[in-house]
């Protein structure tokens, strides 16, 4: 099993959000793109200066093929966050306030099946396989289709925020 990682996509944030719907557009959007989904880390610590200081780990992938799996691992890490009520349009809504950091982590797992991996003979015909004929496919359509993925996603992220995002000048691409 070889991983070959994308760009990550990095968000910085410092303002009011709604952290609910934050969390349901981005986890929405995955489960729309046929992403399992998990999150194995969890945790909220309380501040002595006030406020709570968030850390969160999502780990999703989706099986492109049946020899290549796309996985987007998203780091959340939030300081200061405090619960806050903000009018508007009229009615007094939930919101928080904090500082924010997203971290958009990407990569294409191949062979997640291990079938490659079962005698030292088939590890090397593997990796002659990978390193020497499909090195290009890889580079070329799948990590890049993941990068794209991953785009789209920091664009919708970059909306939900009012971070002046709208849309992508790449389209739909994939």
């Amino acid at each position: 099993m070889n991983k070959y990682p994308a760009p990550t996509e990095i968000i910085k944030f410092k303002g009011i959000f709604d952290m609910e719907l934050l969390y349901k557009t981005m986890r929405n959007w995955l489960t729309r793109k046929d992403y399992y989904f998990e999150e194995p880390t969890y945790k909220c610590k309380p501040n002595p200066l006030g406020g709570k200081e968030d850390e969160i780990t999502w780990k999703s992938y989706r099986k492109e093929t049946d020899y290549f799996k796309f996985w987007i691992v998203i780091d959340f890490h939030t300081w200061e966050r405090k619960d806050i009520e903000v009018i508007e349009k009229g009615k007094k809504k939930k919101m928080n306030q904090a500082r924010m950091t997203i971290y958009i982590n990407s990569y294409v797992e191949s062979d997640w099946q291990g079938r490659w991996n079962k005698s030292p003979f088939l590890a090397w015909l593997n990796n002659l396989y990978e390193k020497y004929i499909i090195k290009p496919e890889i580079d070329n359509i799948y990590t890049d289709k993941l990068y794209y993925y991953v785009f789209k996603l920091h664009n919708i992220t970059k909306e939900c925020l009012g971070m002046q995002a709208k849309g992508s000048e790449y389209g739909d691409v994939w």
